[in-house]
């Protein structure tokens, strides 16, 4: 055969959509890439011996940070993971940061396995796992279903003896595993982790049963303040109405200082401390109640008197309020969750902190000022979750809004949930529990609201913050279908802890 026959041939035999031995990409190029098994990724060449390139090997080049992070820049999770095990098993310098964003490139791409392999390669080569690497190693695993995986690594502690990923990580992970947050995966992967937690077994089964515990509700005096919320704080709220000028902006943050998924802050403050009427003292003394079988949790009755919860339910909607789109969920066609974000003076807070400071915790300096005003509409959940610890928010003597007032030096610890009505179906805050000589059981147990009561639960990093949830509230027969809280924080002197 002539040299002319050959090359027609080999023409003949080159795919159409390659020009000059140069392959052109195509969308089933990028699928592939994309499809890529985790076996595909293990089985890959970990001493990088040579790229091609036009089909021709390459000399070997030494495995460094840069090609990691060229591999990053072009969103290929493979060559990243490879590169990175090479140049690891090579003793070839590496900074955390590149090791976090291969992490958090397995986790996009649903990529347990390599995510697994690059933490182990970390620690074989003495370097530090932070939490940010063992989070999105931990969402990899729940993206795939991999608990036995997801659930070691939650077991893990620091060098101090800390657990490296707290109950916040768990149920965001717990919404990411197949089948979502109510399914048997997301179940299973919450009862066993609160198990282990709790100090019993790690092993998880094929689901959860949720047993609902009878709601508690703390005893209440048959007096004249209680018969009096027979008018409702709703209606009493309707009377009221506040002139025009009452409330104004003190914060206006755009987003980007906040979570990504979170919508810009506007936070109101009274033009005055008198603006909102609060009596000089408050009810009839205020009692404690400890919530059974959830720990730290309790409740303390006559916090607030019944035209107090009304005035305050009118302060927020003088604000306005704002559909929260994000986590919350509800059935088809439930209302979502509305809210505003509201600052009180100190002298307000100083008379409503002398109420109930001899009930609280040793340590405890104050309530915080800042205040997150919601509103529940029927059908509306307020899914499980842990609440976040903040700093002491503040207005200073010219009403401006000051973040971190203590300079660090104070800090929340407990949850403080005022109930500003009563009376409808559901909308408890239940609790998630459960019990290490109870495997595959969860236990829910829920506190019914009580007008002018305020419920108190750790939250934050703390072992004992508990996952809990905003349960969906129904009209009752009185036709009262809307619930309304105040959520803002006990504070505490941080050197205490």
């Amino acid at each position: 055969m002539g040299k002319t026959a050959r090359r027609a041939r080999k023409k003949a035999s080159t795919p159409l959509d390659v020009r000059d031995r140069v392959a052109k990409k195509t969308q089933r190029d990028d699928d592939a890439e994309r499809l890529l098994t985790d076996a595909q990724v293990a089985a890959a060449p970990t001493d990088m011996d040579a790229e091609r390139v036009d089909g021709r090997p390459e000399a070997k080049q030494e495995p460094t940070e840069g090609r990691v992070i060229r591999a990053l820049m072009a969103k290929s999770c493979v060559d990243a993971c490879v590169a990175l095990d090479a140049a690891l098993a090579r003793g070839n310098a590496v900074t955390t940061g590149t090791c976090v964003k291969v992490l958090a490139l397995c986790q996009a791409r649903d990529k347990a396995k390599p995510a697994l392999r690059v933490l182990q390669r970390m620690e074989k080569s003495g370097m530090v796992v932070t939490r940010e690497a063992m989070r999105c190693a931990f969402f990899a695993c729940a993206k795939r279903g991999m608990l036995s995986e997801a659930l070691e690594l939650m077991a893990r502690r620091d060098g101090e003896g800390r657990r490296m990923l707290g109950k916040d990580v768990l149920v965001r992970a717990c919404a990411m595993v197949p089948g979502g947050v109510d399914g048997d995966l997301g179940l299973s992967l919450l009862e066993s982790a609160l198990r282990g937690i709790a100090g019993g077994s790690w092993e998880h089964g094929p689901t959860a049963a949720i047993r609902v515990a009878i709601p508690f509700s703390p005893a209440q005096k048959d007096d004249d303040e209680t018969r009096e919320r027979g008018v409702g704080s709703v209606t009493l709220a309707r009377g009221i109405e506040y002139p025009e000028g009452s409330f104004q902006i003190v914060c206006d943050d755009d987003g980007r200082r906040r979570p990504a998924d979170r919508l810009p802050l506007l936070l109101y403050a009274p033009a005055h401390a008198g603006i909102i009427p609060f009596a000089p003292s408050g009810l009839t003394e205020p009692e404690r109640y400890d919530v059974p079988h959830v720990s730290g949790a309790f409740v303390v009755t006559n916090f607030l008197s019944p035209n107090e919860c009304a005035a305050i339910i009118a302060a927020g909607h003088t604000i306005g309020l704002r559909t929260d789109p994000y986590e919350v969920d509800g059935v088809t066609g439930a209302s979502r969750l509305q809210y505003c974000e509201f600052i009180v003076w100190p002298q307000t807070i100083k008379a409503l902190w002398s109420r109930v400071s001899d009930l609280m915790p040793a340590g405890a300096v104050g309530i915080n000022a800042r205040w997150r005003f919601f509103r529940y509409g029927p059908g509306t959940i307020y899914r499980r979750h842990v609440d976040g610890s903040w700093p002491e928010g503040a207005l200073n003597e010219q009403g401006e809004y000051v973040t971190d007032v203590s300079e660090g030096k104070v800090r929340s610890r407990l949850t403080f949930l005022m109930y500003l009505t009563e009376g409808f179906n559901g909308g408890s805050t239940t609790f998630y529990t459960a019990n290490p000589s109870e495997p595959g059981v969860l236990s829910a147990r829920g506190v019914i609201p009580h007008l002018g009561a305020a419920l108190c639960f750790p939250h934050g990093e703390a072992e004992d913050s508990p996952v809990h949830e905003g349960s969906a509230v129904t009209a009752s027969l009185d036709g009262e279908m809307y619930k309304y809280v105040v959520r803002t924080d006990v504070l505490f002197d941080v050197a205490s802890q």
